[in-house]
């Protein structure tokens, strides 16, 4: 038996095809503009190239408001989820292409940030291992307070990284999917330079443990981050939003634990016990946290969801809904934290009550001018600083 195949013509090589194409193409131009990205509107007097190189760079279905794109992939999620949705945030937007990064970064300069970062954090490190500096922090300090405590701090700067992964994937805009990918590989920098300084340590210090098991124990089970631990556990397990996620991650937990942590404890306390080197780690995570509070800044407030000129006033109740939800838990975690100074000793100006107070002020001062604000946030900060300092052993 044989098998007869037909040999079938393109419309390019079949004349009476190629009639057909032909004269269906209209007679005038389908579209007159020549200028690229003409669709896009910018920030600014003109297109930036990070503008050009992220505003719709990919597809984005026309029911998205500010979307261009018509119709939605071939297949669906599980139960008919589609490629994105309004429905995965409470907020709204009638453009939700119209955020900028204010350092207008894009892959290649994050990339030649991050690599100028690291060369400059190796030329540190090798005249910090050079000089012996390491010989002038407190060996209590150390082994106790670095080993255990800043490298339990780790896993919540890991934590809050992997609550980016559905905001970065759910949410709405290009530009957006580019600044909360980076803001949260921002959170997993800060994690590796930690451990960093902890393998640099045991480099200098024979027998300073370069493991991560008993910090990772102390995150899991320890009483000093039981708070924080289940707060970030919630924001990135727990927390279906996207924009409540960036909010709560953001706007409350880092700008008042993560704030208190990493400035107004480690920063400050470690100069007192001969410590230089966590200082110069911490500078780097406050200029990451510097460049997030830009990003989250142009996201909610200045041009974003709070001032939107269709939804902003609903959108500012939400978010101020959203606060009460996230408060009491960092305040709680602050609270949890304070444990920590029980294992120091009492230093004037440093470590006592009157100094913590001072520190938890500096905190909840640059969290109302920053943010709670500019979203009409009330709340009572001397009562909150009050709870908190019942951690205080």
């Amino acid at each position: 038996m044989s098998i007869q195949i037909q040999q079938g013509k393109r419309g390019l090589t079949d004349p009476d095809t190629a009639r057909v194409i032909l004269d269906a193409i209209p007679a005038e131009a389908l579209d007159t503009q020549r200028k690229m990205n003409y669709f896009v509107k910018p920030r600014g007097r003109r297109l930036s190239e990070y503008e050009v190189l992220t505003v719709y760079a990919q597809p984005t279905p026309d029911w998205i408001p500010g979307g261009l794109d018509w119709g939605d992939w071939t297949q669906k999620f599980h139960g008919g989820r589609p490629s994105w949705g309004n429905e995965t945030t409470e907020l709204h937007s009638t453009d939700w292409h119209k955020h900028r990064d204010p350092a207008k970064r894009w892959h290649a300069p994050y990339v030649k940030d991050k690599a100028e970062e690291w060369r400059y954090t190796d030329r540190f490190l090798l005249a910090y291992s050079e000089e012996g500096q390491v010989r002038s922090i407190d060996p209590f300090w150390r082994d106790e307070i670095l080993n255990l405590y800043l490298g339990a701090y780790i896993f919540n700067e890991y934590g809050l990284f992997n609550a980016h992964s559905a905001p970065s994937r759910d949410t709405l805009g290009d530009t957006l999917r580019f600044s909360i990918a980076m803001i949260g590989f921002d959170k997993v920098d800060n994690a590796q330079m930690f451990q960093l300084e902890r393998v640099f340590l045991s480099k200098l210090v024979p027998g300073f443990p370069e493991s991560t098991d008993a910090p990772k124990k102390e995150w899991t089970e320890g009483a000093i981050f039981k708070g924080a631990r289940e707060a970030v556990q919630d924001i990135w397990q727990a927390t279906y939003d996207w924009n409540e996620s960036i909010w709560s991650a953001h706007i409350v937990y880092d700008a008042l634990f993560g704030q208190f942590v990493r400035r107004e404890f480690f920063q400050r306390v470690a100069s007192h016990f001969g410590d230089t080197l966590t200082p110069f780690f911490i500078n780097q995570t406050q200029l990451y946290f510097s460049q997030t509070k830009g990003i989250t800044s142009d996201i909610f407030f200045e041009e974003g969801l709070a001032n939107d000129a269709e939804f902003g006033d609903y959108n500012r109740r939400v978010l101020r809904a959203w606060t009460d939800k996230w408060l009491p838990r960092t305040v709680q975690a602050l609270q949890d934290f304070l444990g920590i100074y029980a294992k120091l000793p009492v230093i004037a100006g440093v470590t006592d009550k009157a100094s913590i107070e001072a520190a938890l002020n500096r905190v909840f001062d640059d969290w109302k001018v920053d943010f709670a604000d500019k979203v009409s946030y009330k709340f009572d900060k001397a009562a909150l600083i009050k709870t908190v300092l019942q951690g205080l052993k």
